[in-house]
């Protein structure tokens, strides 16, 4: 009897973002053989993920990227049986699949979680996490450790093996079926219209929603009570699940995250067991989970730039202005020679976009790790020059570099990944540096933070010149 057991931990919230991977195979209940390595993930590090799993951005800064183990990864899973606890580790390589455009992996999924729920009552509807699970059982492990976890799942499906006398095949038609065979259909239906369905593979998950989302809320509530969550509108020590949709940053009240989401934080490091996902990652986890549901994924939203006003002190209201409807009403008002000569710089700009020769990914790559130097050397500038000092003061330039500074490190993950074109982020290099010009000619601001503008400058525009002359290294 022979069968694998997988476990992922991510850089952040996105479950696309994984930067620990761990398999191990079975055979007769043991383990023959281990693999785990970390990922460089090409994005960002939330310092609660590093806190759970004590994975850092140094960690895996020469560790391979996804792809370049992908190969590797589906030659140990394709066509075979993998282990899994709960959703989120299936939900994650599925994911991490389409963010590098490569195909899913095909592989028989088994959850070691559906498993325990047949396997043992006191489980049924509760208390079947995994720590939970291999604390009963006695299994010993180091939690949040990807190959452990993935060892500690396959010994759970070892273990309900040997209870219930069933082959891993077995299996896959027991969880099938409901947990609780006698229940009829009319039980089944009226628990729908409650809280969660009792026969969902969620079931004994309490999910909280925070942010927009892009199904209306009431929506997805039904759909995830229809999958066996209970649908909670506050987290609390209940609370097993957090969906973080789009944050209205006006509502934030400075914070970078909601209320929701910083405790939910603040429980899981006093002991709580929470999942956070992004609204991708539960869509998809729903899709999976009951493929009726065919739910459309939504679309990453366009950047779009963001002009922040000062107000009294220690306030800023963020203002999101639709360029293109602002620049239409500008262009209405120039007369016809302004119009022409417009268009032509328009025109030669767009030549000189096109002209620029687009980079390999290995290329994009080097360019962007590069580039992510230096971001750290301007963050370093920041501690030099003691800017803090002036956030008081009303300066729109720190707030305008702040926000061109965040669209730039987005831009550089999707750069990483080959998900824009060298040309394009040239673009956007651009117009950052205009950005920021045009609000130092503004006002007359402080020597120090002249010198802290230009120097930033003076490094986008180094970045510029590095794909223009396609020299990516430092």
């Amino acid at each position: 009897m022979k069968y694998l057991a997988l476990d992922v931990e991510t850089a952040n919230a996105d479950y696309s973002s994984i930067c620990q991977i761990g398999i191990a195979e079975f055979e007769n209940g043991k383990v023959i053989e281990k693999w785990s390595t970390l990922i460089n993930p090409e994005s960002y590090f939330d310092p609660f993920n590093i806190s759970i799993h004590s994975i850092s951005e140094s960690d895996v800064k020469n560790s391979p990227t996804f792809d370049k183990i992908y190969e590797e990864i589906k030659n140990r899973l394709e066509e075979k049986i993998t282990v899994h606890h709960m959703p989120f580790d299936r939900v994650a390589l599925s994911r991490v699949c389409e963010e590098y455009q490569l195909s899913p992996i095909k592989t028989k999924w088994l959850d070691s979680a559906k498993v325990t729920r047949r396997t043992w009552e006191q489980f049924a509807y509760k208390g079947y996490g995994l720590k939970n699970i291999a604390d009963f059982l006695e299994i010993k492990f180091a939690h949040h450790d990807a190959l452990q976890d993935a060892i500690a799942a396959g010994l759970i499906v070892a273990n309900a093996c040997i209870i219930k006398e069933m082959s891993i095949e077995d299996w896959f038609q027991r969880i099938g079926t409901p947990i609780n065979q006698k229940a009829s259909k009319s039980d089944y239906l009226a628990s729908i219209k409650q809280d969660g369905n009792p026969e969902g593979s969620l079931f004994g998950e309490n999910l909280v929603f925070t942010g927009a989302l892009s199904l209306p809320r009431k929506e997805a509530a039904v759909i995830a009570a229809k999958i066996g969550c209970n649908v909670l509108d506050s987290v609390t020590q209940k609370t097993t699940i957090l969906v973080v949709g789009t944050q209205d940053s006006t509502k934030l009240a400075g914070y970078e995250k909601s209320s929701k989401h910083r405790k939910a934080e603040e429980l899981i490091e006093k002991g709580n067991q929470i999942k956070i996902l992004t609204e991708k990652d539960f869509i998809k986890m729903c899709n999976d989970e009951d493929k009726e549901l065919n739910l459309g994924i939504p679309k990453s939203e366009p950047i779009e730039k963001h002009i922040k006003q000062a107000h009294p002190k220690n306030q800023s209201l963020t203002i999101e202005i639709n360029l293109t409807e602002t620049v239409a009403k500008a262009f209405n008002g120039l007369s016809k020679e302004q119009k022409e000569l417009l268009i032509q710089a328009s025109k030669k700009k767009q030549e000189f976009l096109d002209s620029i020769t687009e980079f390999s990914h290995d290329e994009k790559r080097i360019f962007a790790n590069n580039f992510q130097t230096q971001l750290e050397k301007i963050e370093t500038a920041l501690d030099g020059f003691e800017i803090e000092s002036y956030e008081d003061d009303d300066l729109g330039i720190l707030f305008t570099i702040e926000s061109e500074i965040d669209q730039l490190t987005e831009m550089n993950f999707d750069l990483m990944k080959n998900k824009i074109t060298i040309s394009k982020f040239y673009e956007q290099l651009d117009s950052s540096v205009d950005f920021i010009e045009s609000d130092l000619e503004e006002d007359d601001y402080p020597n120090k933070v002249k010198e802290y503008v230009r120097t930033i400058i003076n490094e986008l525009n180094k970045a510029k010149e590095r794909i223009t002359t396609r020299q990516h290294h430092v």
